[in-house]
């Protein structure tokens, strides 16, 4: 039987790929009889097309900027397209993102590309990867040439020989080739023609709409199983806890048996659950044993203690699993991940990156109240103390950025490039910008200290006294203007506002001084002696606000726990041999430092984004001592679920 006419022969010279004569000829040579074709449903096509048109449409913001990173990448056409075999073996045209050098497929030929190939564009891979490239097919399922599932198009190049080699191979020509299918989600791009005919005749037999609407599934989670790392979901919460209004956030609570609740802290928790155990055998679940892991548990035990004697021992409950949830179990998915050195530096860069973003969008507010007239609606208002970018308040962007400096200028010491320097220097510049137009002082005091000392640890001292020459008055100059009576003290320092209800703490009863009232119910319950118009308690530091809701004890388990944490990677990072790990553990180091001294000015528990950026840095320093420090075999697997 004569095969049918191509309905489609791309003849243009300029085509990359490599053609056989007979593609050049626009047609095939010559075959077996075509197997009947299965047929093809209305209900089908009309579903695919209603579902590329509407992913087109909201997938069109990330395909723009694919478009300009594919053509300012490399060069060449923005789009790849191929000539492939179809249903009943005629000929169309695939459309796909540019993954490959112009010219590649002439030096590829008659052969699928191996992993050593080194072919791709600079971002070829990632898009590949990501199967970010493969989205315009959807152009040729609006043009019924593909399917979402079915059969993956082939090569012309390879079919005389898959058809003459492989028996029965032209069966899989009965349906229309798909964007996935059953050998793309049980096999893979390396599995032989042989293997995956296999697939393609027993997806053919048992084809329905409810297969393919599985295997869709089941190719989406693939793709998110390959490119969502913990990193990428931590970094895109974080990017949307920090620029997320206070007051959508706090209307994200909800009520209930006498607690409120917050879905986005499930979202946290199942998240980082879910990138631990995606990774681990299906018989046992790992996780290594830390330094921070006896104080945390400690800490949790008085947390629960202080929550069932508490007045309101439901939300004190709520109160001990936000602790769990934003800070501990982030900073344990953190070390029990997939952990390297690539993902050391890639941390750190990200949390320099987005430091950066956050203090750029404090001065664009800035700039923006400044310069546009009174009642403009994209008008800015700014806070009466400074910046309150997207944080919500001066002290929350000052110990944002606090947390972030280190990182920062450990981007910065460690650029290896004059552009790489320049990049950083700049940043480094928005970010003690956007610290000092905050004019917090204890976020000025903190970052002359850190700055400095960062700078003299590791370019040199004159870099050192520098950057306190030039932080130093500004930080003076911020506790004069805080305090111009003359008020400043320690105990004010130490207390903020609440310095009454500071000094009251040793009168309080044994359980509440010991035990507190309850984890996060500052606000639902006040200590004895106090009343709900106390404004000041209400607004209590860090460390006032865990005395008072969880007792000396509880205080003592932070401490203890940060402690611990500090002097780990301090002492790790006298033995770390790699000088980018050494520079790393520094700039978690200081951030730690950056933490505590937040504590004095406020309640940095009480912001997600902090908590979030905190205890990630935190998981990456602690991480680093564990995973790899010069001593592992001091912190092997202490948990094994399952058998061997």
């Amino acid at each position: 039987m004569p095969r049918p006419a191509p309905l489609r022969v791309v003849a243009d010279a300029t085509r990359s790929e490599a053609k056989s004569p007979a593609e050049a000829s626009g047609s095939l040579p010559a075959a077996p009889a075509l197997p009947p074709e299965a047929p093809e449903s209305r209900i089908r096509y009309a579903v695919q097309a209603t579902l590329s048109l509407s992913a087109l449409l909201l997938l069109s913001p990330i395909l723009v900027l694919v478009a300009i990173a594919v053509k300012l990448t490399s060069p060449g056409p923005l789009f790849y397209g191929g000539v492939r075999v179809g249903k009943n073996q005629r000929l169309y045209t695939m459309y796909k993102f540019r993954t490959l050098r112009e010219g590649s497929e002439r030096q590829i030929g008659g052969r699928l590309l191996s992993a050593q190939d080194d072919f791709y564009t600079p971002i070829g891979k990632f898009l590949k990867r990501s199967k970010l490239d493969e989205v315009p097919q959807l152009l040729n399922v609006l043009r019924g040439e593909m399917n979402f599932t079915g059969p993956r198009p082939l090569r012309p190049i390879f079919l005389e020989r898959y058809l003459n080699e492989i028996p029965h191979y032209a069966e899989r020509f009965r349906v229309a080739p798909g964007m996935t299918g059953l050998a793309a989600v049980r096999g893979g791009y390396f599995t032989s023609p042989k293997n995956k005919l296999r697939y393609d005749r027993l997806y053919i037999e048992h084809r329905s709409l409810f297969l393919d609407a599985q295997l869709v599934g089941l190719t989406a989670l693939k793709v998110l199983n390959r490119w969502i790392t913990l990193g990428a979901f931590l970094l895109v919460l974080l990017l949307f806890v920090s620029f997320i209004p206070a007051g959508v956030m706090a209307e994200l609570y909800i009520e209930g048996l006498g607690a409120k609740v917050n879905p986005l802290h499930g979202v946290i928790a199942f998240g980082a659950l879910w990138m631990i155990l995606r990774h681990a055998p299906r018989d046992r679940i790992s996780l290594y044993r830390t330094p921070l892991n006896f104080p945390i548990a400690v800490f949790l035990f008085l947390a629960l203690a202080s929550a069932f004697l508490s007045a309101s021992p439901v939300q004190a409950i709520r109160g001990a699993t936000y602790y769990l949830i934003t800070g501990f179990i982030v900073m344990l998915a953190v070390i029990n991940g997939t952990f390297t050195r690539r993902f050391v530096r890639n941390a750190i860069s990200a949390v320099a990156l987005i430091s950066v973003a956050i203090s750029a969008t404090g001065l664009l507010e800035l700039l923006v109240s400044d310069y546009l007239a009174p009642g403009s609606p994209l008008r800015v208002e700014i806070a009466e103390g400074g910046i309150s970018s997207t944080l919500g308040s001066p002290i929350a962007l000052a110990t944002y950025l606090l947390l972030g400096v280190p990182c920062v200028l450990c981007s910065l010491t460690r650029a290896g490039t004059r552009e790489a320097r320049d990049f950083w220097v700049a940043s480094t510049t928005i970010c003690l910008v956007g610290i000092l137009l905050t004019r917090h002082p204890g976020g000025l005091i903190a970052l002359a200290a850190i700055a400095s000392a960062y700078l003299w640890r590791h370019l040199s001292v004159r870099w050192a006294f520098a950057a306190l020459v030039v932080l130093a008055p500004f930080a003076y100059l911020s506790v004069v203007t805080a305090f111009p009576d003359g008020s400043f003290s320690i105990s004010r320092l130490i207390c903020g506002e609440a310095t009454a209800a500071c000094v009251a703490i040793a009168e309080l009863p044994s359980r509440e001084l010991f035990l507190g009232i309850g984890p996060r119910t500052l606000g639902e319950l006040m200590p004895p002696g106090s009343t709900a118009s106390d404004a000041a308690l209400l607004r209590a530091n860090g460390n006032l606000r865990l005395l008072l809701e969880n007792g000396l004890l509880g205080w003592a388990a932070m401490l203890w726990i940060l402690g611990t944490a500090i002097v780990s990677i301090y002492r790790a990072q006298q033995t770390m041999a790699d000088p980018g790990l050494r520079a790393a553990l520094w700039a978690v180091l200081f951030s730690i430092l950056g933490f505590l001294v937040a504590m004095q000015s406020f309640d940095p528990f009480d912001n997600i984004a902090i908590q979030l950026l905190f205890w990630g840095l935190l998981g990456v320093g602690i991480g680093t001592v564990v995973r790899l420090g010069d001593r592992p075999s001091d912190y092997r697997i202490a948990l094994k679920l399952g058998q061997e």
